[in-house]
């Protein structure tokens, strides 16, 4: 397993969007590691591929002993809303107040090519929604008003 370098904005390849995995393969298997390790390495929860530079449908998370890698992850229904605050590894020194679904379903593939569905609700859900909105080029600071943004504190998503 390898850290990788993660990218930080304005890195321009932070705002483009992922295409789909279509090769479930080894060489997918040791990006999921790689990027597991890259995201403990940096003491992240969670990390997308486009933070490694690699413009796939990919997310890692871990958190509180429950970790899931995702293959070109769709959130379907949301219900119930909740505002936190989220940082980003690309972002460092950036805390963001945001509001997001509290409870999701997930559509998926594992890295096998299995298609998977999943319910999360809480931080978990909220790990999973900031890390796809990184698959669309999204980022924490387009999701609240100046106002909302600070300094760091502690769990990177």
């Amino acid at each position: 397993m390898a850290v990788l370098p993660v990218l930080i904005y304005p890195d321009p390849i932070l705002r483009q969007q992922s295409v789909a995995v279509t090769l479930f393969d080894d060489a997918l298997d040791t990006l999921i590691q790689d990027m597991l390790a890259t995201m403990h390495a940096h003491k992240g929860v969670g990390l997308a591929a486009p933070q490694v530079g690699i413009l796939q449908q990919v997310i890692v998370m871990e958190f509180e002993g429950k970790k899931m890698a995702l293959i070109n992850p769709e959130i379907i229904p949301m219900k119930g809303t909740t505002v936190e605050e989220e940082g980003c590894l690309s972002l460092p020194d950036t805390r963001v107040i945001i509001e997001r679904a509290d409870k999701i379903i997930v559509k998926a593939q594992n890295k096998k090519g299995q298609v998977i569905q999943i319910r999360e609700k809480g931080y978990f859900s909220r790990i999973i929604q900031h890390e796809t909105d990184h698959l669309k080029g999204i980022l924490i600071i387009d999701k609240a008003p100046l106002e909302h943004v600070f300094p760091q504190a502690d769990h990177t998503l």
